[in-house]
């Protein structure tokens, strides 16, 4: 289920379109499928039920302009055009309307393969193909969600959506304001508030419980003070959001219906992870991504083993770009911070005295130095790591600088996953995997790199969700931090 998400899935052909159709009506003795028998071209009651899902393609996030039949002039031109038009529609269904590298080359997921003749003969043997059409939509329950509150928000739209609140001083609760009747109207147009009987200018304190579930829900510090950023959310007009919740179902479409029962899911412009166990979550946490100039990839793999007190082999990027100045500045920033300098990046070059070097003679052309910081409290990868080896050298990994955990938009990292809660996940999963998860302290305490290795490797996907619905109902939106949305309009033609 998980071949479509992984990069095993890299590369595949999809088929020619038109052979697909011609293969379809040839292995059907090019009987009619779609068409009344007769000498004038006419729609069976299968090929409209086709045509009117072709025509409801809206209500999938998908344009039914792209899946237009044209007139015909023979009854076999038009069965053949209604098989076109289907076979487009239910590969898009399926698979996406893009490849998802065409939009952003910092997505590492493919389409999934799709054997469009075997779905137009499971539409074309349906006893009721309306019914068999709608089962073929993603099955995945977050897809689904989408799909009603896409409904919701263009009916939204359709009644004139909400309007803006302008700007001014921040809104604390006890205020009088007249822009509180105006924020109370636009929580209730998306039933964050119940509008009061007798509503006043005063942000009492039922409205400050309604903001601070608005801006949870958008990811904002939930202190209940209405300042630039919750301004900001609360005037995105409703039909970017309606764009938005599609934009998130297309990448829905890339992504398998089930990500496995045990799994773990980072959703980058959300800045969470969450455990699932046997398909129920058993921890969710805080995460640190990277930074808007070192993007974390989205992709999948497999968690394979831990290292708990690991070192870091500095990488020459952030040894020249992030390392270099604070040494220059502070000859002893090596020695307070544990780092150990080697001559080389041969197993056997020689460790050097960090102040024998002058460093002010090395740059991005001239660097030859292995960095490497040695376990312990100041290490950069904390306590544990969680390994998935990729070609990306990304991976999951503890930290010491747990201040980045308190703010809202958390992009700090060099493209690694920083956990809020590394020991619980790496005891969860060593539980999972039928370990004991009391060796975790002792490991650590013991303060030796150690690597403990998971029997049954699990899942973990990196996605870039910016609408969602969460399993409680909540409706979550966030802010596009990489410019992935935009990336993905503008491929799609939006």
């Amino acid at each position: 289920m998980l071949a479509a998400f992984l990069p095993s899935a890299a590369g595949a052909q999809e088929p020619d379109p038109a052979a697909v159709v011609e293969a379809f009506h040839t292995a059907r003795a090019n009987a009619r499928v779609w068409v009344e028998d007769g000498p004038e071209p006419a729609l069976s009651a299968a090929g409209r039920a086709v045509r009117q899902a072709l025509q409801d393609a809206d209500r999938e996030g998908l344009s039914p302009a792209d899946y237009d039949v044209p007139a015909a002039a023979t009854p076999q031109a038009l069965d053949r055009a209604v098989t076109a038009a289907l076979l487009a529609y239910l590969t898009d269904l399926q698979a996406g309307r893009i490849a998802p590298r065409k939009a952003d080359p910092d997505l590492f997921v493919y389409r999934r393969e799709v054997d469009g003749e075997r779905l137009l003969q499971t539409v074309a043997d349906a006893s009721d193909p309306a019914r068999t059409l709608a089962d073929l939509a993603p099955a995945n329950p977050v897809y689904r969600r989408l799909r009603r509150l896409l409904l919701e928000y263009r009916g939204l739209a359709e009644t004139s959506g909400w309007g803006t609140l302008p700007a001014g001083e921040t809104l604390k609760p006890g205020m009088t304001d007249a822009r509180v009747g105006m924020v109370r109207r636009r929580l209730a147009a998306t039933g964050d508030l119940t509008m009061p009987a007798d509503p006043t200018d005063r942000y009492d304190e039922t409205l400050e419980v309604a903001v601070r579930a608005f801006q949870r829900r958008h990811g904002l510090d939930a202190d209940g003070a209405i300042g630039k950023r919750t301004v900001a959310a609360l005037n995105v007009p409703v039909e970017q959001r309606v764009r938005q919740i599609e934009l998130n179902m297309e990448r829905f479409r890339w992504m398998p219906d089930e990500f496995g029962d045990d799994h773990v899911f980072v959703n980058l412009a959300g800045f969470e992870l969450d455990y699932v166990r046997q398909g129920v979550t058993r921890l969710s946490m805080r995460v640190v991504v990277g930074r808007q100039y070192r993007e974390t990839p989205v992709f999948s793999d497999r968690i394979r083993y831990m290292e708990f007190n690991p070192t870091w082999t500095v990488p020459p990027k952030i040894a020249i770009q992030d390392l270099l100045p604070k040494i220059r500045k502070d000859p002893g920033f090596l020695s307070a911070g544990g780092y150990e300098v080697y001559a080389g990046w041969s197993d056997d070059a020689p460790q050097m005295a960090a102040g024998s070097i002058d460093w002010t003679a090395f740059g991005k052309d001239r660097f030859p130095f292995r960095l490497r910081q040695t376990p312990g409290k100041k290490n950069a990868l904390g306590r544990v790591k969680f390994m998935f080896p990729n070609r990306f050298d990304i991976y999951l990994h503890d930290t010491p600088a747990r201040e980045h955990f308190r703010r809202s938009v958390r992009t700090y990292s060099s493209g690694c996953i920083r956990l809020e809660k590394p020991l619980a996940l790496a005891e969860a999963l060593l539980r999972g995997d039928r370990q004991d998860p009391a060796q975790v302290d002792d490991i650590i305490g013991a303060g030796q790199t150690t690597r403990v290795s998971l029997a049954t490797p699990i899942p973990v996907h990196l996605t870039y969700l910016t609408a969602w619905i969460g399993e409680g109902g909540t409706v979550e939106f966030r802010e596009d931090v990489y410019g992935r949305d935009a990336l993905l309009a503008e491929a799609l033609g939006s």
